[in-house]
């Protein structure tokens, strides 16, 4: 939004978002929040519909207000299904950001349904989420690229790390979604080989409070077990991201069904070697034996071996490191994600300099 001299940002007035808007010298335009949920109960979601044409009942007011306004930059499926409802007869171009997996039906069938009549353009995080947006659609799939999110390399020093040094990390908020408990049975195995090995679990529950109570039972889980007591360590929420992995020698993800993965992408710009699961995002950003090393999805047998093999083989996990990071600088920079979502914009409004409405 900083590289378009004449953006407008659509957000929830007096929100983090207005205000770090505002410092960056980018106009806003106020949109009520209104919480858009698919979990929560029947109530929940028939709450929810009405709702989002509440909320695109209001944004159609403000693209009636400026004309002007070509192009709707949507950061989110939410929004892009509000934006969906708010432009029918104002000859406007709506651009989704797709960053997950679409929910399970019925939900599924009706997004894209609205993302087939709503949606002129979607940017994919990865070829996977890609995929499962458009299903069997060719429409959204044609209308669909794949934009890998970038990293900003300056904060990254590979110097720092240590390579297969005997402490691993998971890195990221903790949810039965994100297999932290594989983790803990991945640092069992490897701490029974090598007495000296640590396991850092970096974040905390966030969202809900399904998630809470899942990070309660890893604490009691590691609390009550001598083992894992001896070698696991809760570091909880972590702002310096690029110091806390160079402290780690390797970085382990544990999600079978990663979207993307950026902290596979943070972790190879730190020069930490990474062993993450064989699928869906993960598989997109490291090739297996050459920028990091892969395991069979849900396999803590498999990945416990993998994170043996880097400790255990120094010169290897500093190989691997060093290749992980040159293809972060030839993939996953924030200029070529820029470079990406520029070109989507560039094609989408048919000009040089594009306006984009910000939809959230």
């Amino acid at each position: 939004m900083r590289a378009d001299p004449d953006a407008l940002l659509v957000c929830p007035p007096g929100s983090r978002t207005e205000e770090l808007a505002r410092a960056a010298g980018i106009a806003t335009a106020p949109l009520a929040f209104r919480r858009l949920r698919r979990s929560g109960g029947t109530g929940e979601a028939i709450g929810s519909i009405f709702r989002g044409v509440a909320s695109a009942r209001d944004l159609r007011r403000l693209l009636r207000a400026h004309p002007e306004r070509r192009v709707l930059y949507a950061v989110s499926v939410r929004p892009g299904l509000v934006a969906a409802l708010a432009k029918p007869g104002l000859r406007r171009r709506a651009v989704w950001f797709v960053a997950d997996f679409l929910p399970p039906p019925p939900l599924r069938g009706l997004i894209r349904a609205l993302a087939r009549t709503g949606c002129d353009r979607a940017v994919a995080t990865s070829e996977a989420v890609a995929r499962d947006f458009a299903g069997r659609s060719r429409r959204l799939a044609r209308r669909t690229s794949v934009v890998y999110p970038g990293v900003e390399l300056e904060r990254y020093d590979p110097a720092r790390a240590s390579p297969g040094a005997p402490r691993a990390g998971v890195v990221g908020y903790l949810s039965a979604v994100k297999r932290t408990d594989l983790a803990l049975e991945v640092a069992r195995r490897v701490s029974a080989a090598e007495p000296g090995f640590e396991l850092e679990v970096v974040g905390r529950a966030q969202y809900t409070d399904a998630d809470f109570a899942y990070e309660r039972e890893l604490h009691e889980r590691v609390e009550g077990d001598e083992e894992l007591r001896r070698c696991v360590r809760f570091t909880g929420y972590e702002a310096d991201v690029p110091g806390r992995l160079a402290r780690l020698g390797v970085l382990l993800h544990c999600r079978p069904d990663e979207p993307f993965g950026i902290v596979l992408a943070e972790a190879m710009a730190a020069g930490v070697p990474v062993v993450a699961p064989d699928a869906a995002g993960p598989r997109e950003i490291v090739e297996d034996g050459t920028t990091g090393l892969l395991y069979a999805p849900g396999d803590a047998e498999h990945a416990a071996e993998l994170v043996l093999r880097l400790i255990r083989a120094p010169d290897e996990a500093r190989r691997l490191a060093a290749a992980a990071r040159a293809e972060v600088e030839r993939r996953f920079t924030v200029a070529r994600q820029l470079a990406g979502l520029g070109a989507v914009l560039r094609e989408l409004d048919g000009s040089t300099s594009t306006s984009a409405d910000s939809a959230r």
